[in-house]
């Protein structure tokens, strides 16, 4: 993994974050969620997520609960696992607040993925059928027609649903719910960082062809396949190390 600051980076990203967001804040329930509190966890998740809810960002439960004509529970309840995942902080005499964006933090993520990830590709690919491959691919698709929109948020949602296959796929349950965990992270940071870092979102897009393309021909050794898969998850820092030391 690269080692570089990431404070001045991660500064740029939270000032985009915080011109974005507490301008016009609009709670929504998302029908994603199967019940009340899964809809309200959804929408203030997204929103987080998005920059909508910038970080350091005070939320009370009953002001979420009036915005959206609901009862309190329902509300603390989602608040309640938006701590759990790391996106709400608890800060005393505040309430809960938007976690900051931690350069420790995205740095421990990265050098966690790298390990993770690698291990639940080594698991699955030598097991991928037709069916997995036509998913890959479909999962691409959708990546890139997300970027074409420059749907950046849409696009990562493709991003990491591309990579977590195989987390999927790996038959490993306990490295799939440690992706689960990461990913939201990654969402957020990357949501915005790919657009400061990258000429266009169809670029990333298509860098994840060589990968699709490497496991259905079969013929990279494993050691070859890792490093292919450690080149492209370290992209994004050689990009951001690369912009830092630009004059």
């Amino acid at each position: 993994m690269l080692h570089f600051e990431l404070s001045i980076i991660l500064s740029i990203i939270l000032s985009i974050m915080r011109t974005r967001g507490g301008i016009a804040i609009a709670y929504r329930l998302d029908e994603r969620g199967t019940s009340l509190s899964e809809q309200v966890y959804w929408g203030l998740r997204d929103a987080i997520v998005k920059g909508e809810l910038a970080p350091g960002y005070r939320l009370l439960v009953l002001d979420v609960a009036n915005a959206l004509n609901i009862s309190q529970a329902p509300v603390r309840e989602a608040m309640e696992r938006l701590k759990q995942e790391g996106l709400l902080a608890a800060k005393a005499n505040k309430g809960s607040i938007v976690a900051e964006i931690k350069q420790e933090e995205i740095e421990e993520i990265y050098a966690l993925r790298e390990l993770i990830e690698w291990d639940a590709v080594r698991r699955s690919y030598r097991r991928l059928d037709e069916r997995d491959f036509a998913r890959l691919r479909a999962i691409y698709e959708e990546m890139a027609e997300a970027a074409r929109r420059d749907d950046a948020f849409g696009f990562v949602d493709r991003d990491m649903a591309f990579h977590g296959f195989f987390f999927e796929k790996s038959g490993n349950l306990t490295i799939l719910n440690i992706w689960e965990q990461i990913a939201v992270k990654l969402t957020r940071f990357l949501a915005l960082s790919n657009k400061l870092y990258f000429p266009d979102l169809l670029s990333i897009a298509v860098s994840h062809e060589p990968l699709i393309q490497a496991l259905l021909d079969g013929r990279a050794s494993e050691d070859e396949l890792r490093a292919l898969f450690v080149r492209h998850m370290h992209e994004v820092w050689w990009r951001m190390g690369r912009k830092r030391e630009s004059p």
